[in-house]
């Protein structure tokens, strides 16, 4: 795995901070560290920034940079967020020093117009009921707990549950020492630091205001009410809704009414047929929701692949997902028969055929599809009431189908061994979103007790850089990705994200919108195939996709079999 194996987060961010200290002037220095070199947007990278930090680079953009000397430093925090001003942190990443022309008085008022905003919020919420105060906290913890990390700023400081951070996550417990939110809850309201109130306070409108992903569209900027307020007030306008009479409210209270409106707006517009989809910034995990109120088409999927999709399972090519779905109803029987080249049924063909035919088209380097081993028996333990047993399965019960293109296993020649442990790498990985999803999915996730769990996803995404933080995809070069979650209706229910459809490319160009509009078109197609199958009356149960299939099909003697055949 070491040939695509990234360089990581720290020496990525040390390698910007050179490059940004070579800068001209302050402007030019301070944007190459905010974007880092260029892989953030410069409206995302930016918005780290205090107000004091936002007037000094407006003051200096054209201060020469020097190494050393007087003036105001810049530096790039191990965050990944760019600080200015006369005191930067220890361990912060030198960028230069720069001699800005602005007056300490104008700084001073700016901080004391962020000091009494962070005042203001921790005074409403000090003068809430203690209970109100200890659910708000509680719900907080709740959300960052079962889902991926954030990175956030209030002010100066920096909440973050990626790695070993501030906050409970993966690697925080509830009860550690070491999570802000549990050191509160130890105090009186009236006696916490204002950024912690404020940044208590933000964070529960932010998770009110929609699904609790909602969280991660903040992540790597500033988290403070004037941004929080703008942001609640476009995600309004872009639902379609009404913005609520808020005269005269407090702010934290005006908040959380504007969040509220905002969650009521967003699950109209969702009824009423918009879809959501996120675009990732994997270096500062900022997730920015999206709206698209054009559908996806069976149009929109790559030829090659309805094409394949036609061959496959013997029908015509599809004029719409309706022809997709009849398709995959009708050949359903026959899919449950042998199947052929190494695979134990035609549905494990059928379904690897289509998502390697999708990954050639899109010009991805590996594609996957994931899902439960044994859906019959899934369906059946909900329907009886014991989906604790199914919450207990291992995550041998997850099958990840996974399909690297030629270039990519080309990329192996030398160290041909190392190909089927990164296939297995990958599969192991979606096997265990599987098994991680799995509460949430069948609706037990709140009584599941101790088992963990994240929420079920259900926008689609692209992803920029991914490969600097999530020790998988730095482990196996993940830079750019689209992920398509989907689910099924199983047991008398829709199953949210029990499924999915993913690509990669670890280098080249990074993936548009229309590949997310390909990539969801794979998705129904995928979906219709799962559907047709969990319906069928005759259980099929996946068994190919395990360690020893890939270590199989993908060992050096089997591929050389397989390109000799091609040839002859």
């Amino acid at each position: 795995m070491g040939i695509l194996r990234a360089e990581g987060f720290i020496d990525l961010a040390t390698a910007v901070a050179k490059v940004a200290a070579t800068r001209g002037n302050t402007g030019d220095a301070a944007l190459t560290a905010a974007t880092l070199d260029g892989r953030l947007p410069a409206g995302i990278g930016l918005a780290a920034l205090t107000r004091p930090e936002e007037r000094l680079l407006a003051a200096g953009r054209d201060a020469p940079l020097a190494a050393e000397g007087p003036g105001y430093r810049l530096a790039l925090t191990r965050t990944g967020r760019l600080v200015i001003g006369a005191g930067v942190p220890d361990d912060a990443l030198p960028v230069g020093v720069a001699d800005i022309a602005v007056d300490p008085a104008e700084l001073r008022a700016l901080q004391d117009v962020e000091d009494a905003e962070f005042a203001d919020v921790a005074a409403w919420l000090a003068g809430l009921p203690h209970e109100r105060v200890v659910a708000m906290v509680e719900r907080i913890r709740q959300s960052l707990l079962h889902m991926a990390p954030v990175l956030l700023y209030t002010g100066d400081r920096c909440y973050t549950n990626l790695g070993r951070g501030n906050l409970v996550g993966k690697s925080t417990r509830v009860d550690s020492p070491n999570c802000v939110l549990g050191r509160l809850l130890g105090v009186p309201v009236a006696e916490w630091d204002h950024r912690d109130a404020t940044f208590v306070a933000c964070l529960h409108a932010l998770l009110v205001s929609g699904p609790p992903v909602r969280a991660e569209e903040f992540s790597g900027t500033q988290l403070r009410p004037d941004r929080l307020e703008a942001f609640l007030r476009q995600r309004i306008a872009s639902y379609g809704a009404a913005g609520p009479d808020t005269a005269g409210l407090p702010a934290g209270e005006r908040l959380h009414v504007l969040a509220e409106a905002c969650a009521a707006g967003r699950a109209a517009a969702v009824a009423a047929g918009v879809r959501p989809y996120r675009l990732i910034q994997g270096l500062n995990l900022n997730k920015q929701e999206h709206l698209t109120a054009t559908p996806v088409t069976v149009a929109d999927a790559p030829a090659q692949v309805l094409e394949t999709f036609a061959l496959l399972v013997e029908c015509p090519v599809p004029g719409d997902f309706e022809d997709v779905a009849r398709a995959c109803a009708t050949a359903a029987p026959g899919l449950r028969e042998a199947g052929e080249d190494g695979f134990t049924s035609r549905f494990e063909q059928v379904l690897h055929e289509l998502v390697q035919a999708a990954t050639a088209a899109t010009g991805s380097d590996v594609g996957m599809s994931r899902g439960p081993r044994r859906p019959h028996e899934l369906a059946r333990l909900v329907a009886a009431g014991e989906a604790a047993t199914a919450v207990g399965w291992t995550t041998n019960a997850f099958y990840c189908c996974v399909t690297p293109s030629t270039g990519f296993v080309d990329r192996f020649a030398r160290v041909p061994e190392q190909l089927p442990q990164v296939l297995r790498a990958i599969s192991a990985r979606m096997r265990y979103n599987g098994w991680h999803y799995l509460p949430h999915t069948i609706g037990v996730h709140e009584g599941s007790g101790d088992r963990d769990w994240f929420y079920a996803p259900t926008m689609s995404d692209v992803t920029d850089w991914s490969d600097q933080h999530h020790t998988g995809h730095v482990a196996n070069g993940v830079r750019y990705a689209i992920r398509v979650p989907f689910g099924i209706d199983l047991a008398g229910a829709h199953r949210p994200g029990l499924h999915d459809f993913r690509l990669m490319r670890t280098d080249g160009a990074p993936y548009t919108e229309a590949d997310l509009r390909a990539s969801v078109a794979v998705g129904e197609l995928l979906r219709a195939l799962y559907q047709a199958s969990a319906a069928h009356p005759v259980e099929l149960a996946v068994t190919d996709f395990d360690n020893p299939w890939y270590q199989a099909r993908y060992d050096s003697a089997a591929l050389i079999d397989s390109k000799e055949d091609v040839h002859v």
